[in-house]
């Protein structure tokens, strides 16, 4: 008795942690990824210049329109940096940029990371990431 009574409270407790299917993230493919887009709207929304570089980048959306990039970055200074939401800009579909949500990171000379970045919601997907570089 006991154990089917645990049984019932570990299911239950599962259950309670599913995620709703419009929260789930899922890879969207990036046919904008290296092409030379020519969008005028909010052209005056651009990347702070930094030492640091963009090597690749992955895009992710829900169902609710959250977005995400995870995004490989390089330090090429010789010395420490400082990396921020200033130093990244999407671009939409409807040619809108839009900065990322705020997070700060620290990067030895030439040292290369990955982290996650969030966009926010919006029904408009994300074509491209720049970056100064």
């Amino acid at each position: 008795m006991r154990i089917w009574l645990l049984l019932a409270v570990l299911s239950s407790s599962v259950a309670a942690y599913e995620p709703e299917n419009d929260q789930v993230l899922r890879f969207e493919h990036s046919p904008f990824k290296d092409v030379q887009l020519q969008c005028e709207r909010d052209k005056h929304i651009v990347p702070k210049r930094s030492e640091l570089q963009l090597d690749n980048y992955a895009l992710l959306a829900a169902d609710n329109g959250e977005r995400v990039a995870i995004v490989t970055l390089t330090n090429t200074s010789g010395g420490q940096r400082i990396f921020n939401q200033d130093h990244i800009v999407a671009v939409m579909a409807d040619c809108a940029r839009l900065f990322p949500q705020a997070f700060e990171i620290r990067l030895a000379p030439r040292q290369q990371m990955s982290l996650q970045i969030h966009f926010g919601r919006t029904l408009q997907p994300v074509l491209q990431l720049i970056s100064s570089q």
